[in-house]
């Protein structure tokens, strides 16, 4: 079979992808094609270039591996590395694939050699686009001196060529970091700045992304969320490719409400960029966080050596805790988030929590409902204080007592009344005996006479009997009010307890024996246990938190907290 179409295909690919970089001139295939073996480093010499991409082909049983090399010619580093195994069927994407993937390498790499040689020479000779680089290399140290040095480069560039958009793109992000994370008391100027220089960009090179994803972002914080959408999809639409755009881009569409396509654009920059620095790491956090995926987002915060610059993060990190009802964790993420914040907006001077907490409800531009506005509420009810004091006791406390058919719940300073249910007494069991592992039969009430045999005791079968009596009510007086949500939520409960008991009992309501006895005890008590624990957490969210966190079930269930807790059942 002959692969060289392909792998002419793959160098075509690279030559019309790599010539739309600024200043960057690539050496035709005709020049190229009889150098056999990178090894062969007289022939690569006297090409003059600095890098050399060099790949192979081999069959791997009925697949191909494809290994690809980025190579600085100066001193022979491999400066990238990978190998892809895929079908015939599969290549031509494939090919797709490592194309970008090697652009995106490439630029970065070119980028930093240029950035090196950059500050070794003297700031007057360096030419336009080595002052936005130089510049850009400054923003992102988050500092108020870093953005006004970065200004200088930027007004240099504009200096050597007045038409060049992206150094007024610069001058907008130096003016967007004061006014989203420095420089409080200069809001409004640091606002106007950063808003009227990305139009200046935009007036100059309109198709410029970099410049549409600048102005997309000064849209957004000023709340006109339908331009700040239409810029960050052009500046996608300009080029789909490059990976630290693509990240401001996947950030910025979460706000919007568009948190899973973030999630898509985060992966995708990930993989252009697959020697990713740090900075990508917080990125993700907040796309999951967003998504829901508390644990996942809290994964990637854990490795992000230094929030500081990113002011809110820890923040952000708080409330993933929040969410997962860790409660220690979330104190000390808060207290980091409120050291940087008396560090980095309030002149440092200490602030109180609802000072800090307002920034943040103010500074973050969502369009649509967050994950973090739960965590704001509780905040906002001061519910720090008596956290402190659990935290430094290492004990909570609270109730679950039952009155008659209401269960009077208390947690986290606020109590509630719910109805009767059997998933309450399976909880109130399991709060008695802290980290005991008790046996799904014993709280489902029924009795094991040997493997695969199960029966249903008499006071079982009447309790369920009654809650299937009381649903059918409850039912009828949702479907009387037009209350289609809670109707929805009653009929649910109702047709999984008929299927249960239909499965469980024979002719003439008598309890029958099945195959699977231990599973079906299982799955009941599993499923009881969970339905009132989402219905506890509608009324009170830090109970119901904690409850889903520390209780495990299955054919042993337990209460297992992360703290000490005292309860009164």
């Amino acid at each position: 079979m002959r692969m060289s179409p392909i792998i002419n295909g793959f160098t075509e690919d690279l030559i019309i992808n790599f010539s739309k970089f600024i200043g960057l001139s690539v050496i035709s295939q005709y020049s190229t094609q009889h150098i056999a073996d990178a090894a062969d480093t007289g022939a690569i010499s006297r090409l003059g270039a600095d890098y050399i991409i060099t790949g192979t082909f081999r069959a791997l049983g009925d697949n191909f591996r494809i290994g690809v090399q980025l190579i600085r010619t100066r001193d022979d580093k491999v400066v990238f590395a990978s190998n892809h195994d895929e079908t015939l069927e599969a290549i031509l994407n494939t090919q797709d694939a490592i194309t970008q993937q090697m652009v995106s390498v490439l630029q970065r790499q070119i980028d930093h050699d240029l950035l090196s040689y950059s500050y070794k020479k003297p700031s007057v000779d360096l030419a336009a686009y080595e002052n936005w680089l130089l510049g850009k290399h400054l923003l992102k140290k988050g500092t108020v001196e870093s953005d006004a040095a970065a200004r200088e480069h930027f007004e240099a560039a504009l200096r050597i060529d007045p038409g060049f958009a992206r150094a007024y793109s610069g001058i907008s992000l130096s003016y967007f970091n004061e006014w989203s994370c420095q420089l409080w008391d200069r809001w409004e100027v640091s606002q106007k700045g950063a808003h009227e220089f990305a139009l200046r960009a935009i007036e100059l090179d309109e198709n410029d992304y970099v410049s549409l994803a600048v102005l997309a972002r000064t849209y957004l914080y000023l709340g006109d969320y339908d331009k700040s959408e239409l810029f960050l999809r052009k500046s996608l639409r300009m080029n789909p490719n490059d990976a630290d755009n693509l990240i401001q881009i996947a950030f910025y569409l979460v706000y919007l409400g568009y948190a899973k396509e973030g999630e898509q654009l985060y992966l995708r920059a990930k993989t252009l960029n697959p020697l990713h620095p740090e900075v990508y790491l917080p990125y993700g956090s907040f796309i999951y966080f967003e998504l829901g995926d508390f644990r996942k987002s809290i994964v990637l915060g854990e490795k992000v050596k230094d929030a500081s610059v990113w002011t809110d993060f820890s923040a952000f990190m708080a409330a993933a805790y929040y969410h997962l009802s860790e409660w220690d964790k979330m104190q000390q993420y808060w207290q980091k988030y409120l050291t940087l914040f008396a560090k980095n907006i309030n002149a440092g001077k200490n602030a109180t929590d609802k000072e800090a907490l307002d920034w943040q409800i103010t500074v973050n531009p969502y369009k649509a409902k967050s994950n973090l506005e739960p965590f704001w509420s509780y905040m906002d009810k001061n519910a720090l204080a008596p956290l402190k004091s659990q935290s430094s006791q290492k004990i909570a406390s609270g109730s679950f007592i039952r009155n008659g058919e209401l269960w009077n719940l208390e947690y986290a300073n606020q109590s509630v009344i719910v109805k009767d249910a059997k998933g309450l007494h399976d909880i109130a069991k399991l709060l008695q005996y802290p980290e005991k592992q008790i046996h799904c039969s014993e709280l489902m009430g029924i009795i094991l006479d040997s493997p695969g045999n199960k029966t249903l005791d008499t006071k079982a079968i009447g309790d369920y009997k009654k809650r299937i009596r009381n649903l059918q009510s409850q039912m009828e007086e949702a479907e009387d009010v037009g209350d289609g949500i809670v109707y929805n939520e009653l009929r649910e409960e109702y047709e999984s307890l008929l299927a249960y008991l239909s499965k469980a009992m024979g002719m003439g309501g008598r309890a029958r024996k099945t195959g699977s006895s231990l599973e079906k005890a299982r799955s009941a008590v599993t499923w009881r246990i969970r339905t009132t624990i989402k219905k506890i957490e509608k009324a009170n969210p830090q109970l119901g938190k904690h409850l889903s966190n520390s209780i495990k079930t299955g054919t042993f269930c337990s209460y297992v907290p992360e703290s000490t807790h005292n309860w009164t059942i």
